[in-house]
């Protein structure tokens, strides 16, 4: 039968997922199928779609985030596969068992014909200076005008997947968003605050007063000691605590890394600033101010708390307190801005993550490269970008007269990740998304809050130029890095888990930046040196 894509061409995904059930396609109707290793000619395109004139099929494996439904029912990737003739076989793995498969199938040989997420810093430039995963820059300037002019506006983004030795092994996530330029944002509940007349902490020394108001003074009102002043998770990126070590003029105490203005690479964790910083959550935790829970929890235990019936957190960290608290709950809290230290200092971490590295590869099984990375590229189409990040016209988005796109919120009840989940990969695979057609959209009631909370934080988020920058190592790197980072991380958080719990850093401070230099911190600095000195080349 004729292809149902070209019979839909123009109509949103949500119309031609009924286009394509309404013509029943039967399993005997559909075209044969050519195996990746298939030594007939694909009939390869190297413009215009189809892709390929005959099917092609694809091995990939993806790790899948709970929120998603299986693959092989979402309508924009059903959409695509119509649309360009390639079709996947998806091995869906689950994000907790993802490393373990990953591993077994680079040992083994057994490995696909391309990666989407779950490849990291380290496997990108192993395996591509191996040659098992090949170089793409070529086929980026022959068959992805998408991704090579998006490329070309943000020389960044080039830049940045770069390996060392010159080659692009790996797409990157890229989407023009400023509000990306930080992670967290403290959310504090505002009806608590109302009701005991206080205003909104500007200080580390007013935050420490307004936690201790919420324990002392039951501002969730049923009578009972139940209040949680303020709840994290340890050593997490989202939840995390490491903001406030910015009141103390730390740039980045989660990774540990920062740059000073002379271009000297600094490890935070051995300053004087550091060990105030964890004096000041010890004294949160003394004080019953800090979840005791914080160095144990999951994110299910934290959203125990944040979505129980019971309003009885009163301090988290979040993207913007949407996946935490829900709409609802949400419209109680307030961010809490970038706080003055005792030293005056308020500086709050920077994360960009508009740029995500290690989003797309291609090994050297893949018996159709060219025909690959087209199938990336027309993920890539501005229109199809917006689909494959929020779901389908028509059900998702709708289209203005004025040409302004409308985000669809989810039915009453259901969570915006899920409703996302249903029809699209979304965050799972290789978009770069252009400021252009961004703005185009009428922001969620999600962006909405992210929006307003940017503005709040914008004037204190640290210099990109004090960051440790996101960068490909080169082999030998990182075979070092992968012994000294772990080894002397690891250290840092169980230090710093004590301290925050038993208190006891000043007797300890001496010893634990000598166990450190054992483990080879000099060694870990020069590193991170040689690396940064040739990035910023």
């Amino acid at each position: 039968m004729e292809r149902t894509w070209r019979k839909a061409a123009g109509l949103g995904l949500g119309v031609l997922a009924a286009v394509w059930i309404a013509a029943g396609c039967s399993e005997e109707e559909k075209p044969e199928l050519l195996s990746a290793d298939s030594s007939l000619n694909p009939g390869f395109n190297k413009t215009g779609l189809p892709v390929v004139d005959r099917p092609i099929k694809l091995k990939i494996p993806v790790y899948r985030q709970h929120y998603q439904k299986d693959y092989y029912e979402m309508v924009t990737l059903q959409a695509l596969t119509d649309k360009t003739n390639i079709q996947v076989e998806w091995e869906q793995i689950p994000a907790e068992g993802w490393k373990e498969k990953k591993n077994l199938m680079l040992a083994s040989g057994n490995y696909p014909d391309a990666f989407f997420t779950g490849l990291n810093l380290v496997d990108v430039v192993n395996y591509g200076s191996q040659g098992i995963i090949i170089p793409l820059e070529d086929l980026i300037d022959r068959y992805a005008p998408n991704i090579k002019r998006i490329m070309e506006q943000h020389p960044m983004l080039r830049r940045m997947a770069t390996a060392p030795d010159g080659h692009i092994y790996s797409i990157p996530w890229f989407e023009d968003q400023q509000h990306f330029q930080y992670r967290n944002t403290f959310l504090i509940n505002k009806k608590w605050l109302d009701k005991l007349g206080l205003p909104i902490p500007q200080t580390t020394e007013e935050l420490y007063r307004t936690l201790k108001a919420f324990k002392e003074n039951d501002p969730n009102g049923n009578g009972l000691a139940d209040e949680i002043p303020a709840t994290f998770r340890h050593g997490t990126t989202t939840n995390g605590y490491y903001e406030l070590y910015g009141s103390f003029g730390l740039i980045d105490a989660l990774t540990g890394f920062s740059v000073d203005p002379g271009g000297k690479v600094v490890f935070e964790p051995v300053l004087d600033a550091y060990k105030d910083a964890v004096r000041y959550l010890h004294r949160l935790f003394a004080e019953g101010l800090l979840d005791r829970e914080t160095f144990t929890q999951d994110v299910k235990q934290l959203l125990s708390k944040t979505r129980s019936d019971l309003d009885v957190v009163g301090v988290i960290a979040s993207f913007n307190g949407v996946y935490e608290l829900g709409y609802e709950r949400l419209e109680d809290y307030e961010a809490i801005p970038a706080l003055i230290g005792p030293y005056g200092d308020r500086i709050w971490r920077r994360q960009d993550n508009r740029i995500i590295l290690n989003y797309f590869s291609i090994t050297n099984k893949n018996k159709h490269p060219e025909a690959t990375m087209r199938f990336v590229d027309t993920m890539n189409e501005p229109r199809s970008v917006l689909e494959f990040k929020y779901g389908p016209f028509g059900t998702h988005l709708l289209e203005k007269p004025d040409g302004r796109i409308e985000i669809v919120n989810p039915p009453k009840g259901q969570d915006t990740s899920n409703w996302i989940g249903a029809t699209t990969p979304s965050t799972s695979i290789p978009l770069l998304a252009s400021k252009e057609w961004l703005q185009k959209l009428e922001p969620s009631a999600s962006d909405l809050y992210r929006n307003r909370f940017y503005e709040l934080y914008k004037p204190y988020i640290a210099p990109e130029e004090r960051v440790y920058p996101t960068m490909y190592m080169t082999e030998s790197e990182n075979k070092r890095l992968s012994v000294l980072e772990t080894e002397v991380m690891t250290y840092v958080r169980r230090m710093e888990a004590k301290w925050i719990v038993e208190g006891g850093i000043d007797a300890e401070w001496d010893s634990y930046v000598q166990e450190l230099r054992k483990m080879g911190l000099g060694e870990l600095l020069e590193i991170k040196q040689i690396g940064y000195d040739r990035f910023k080349r």
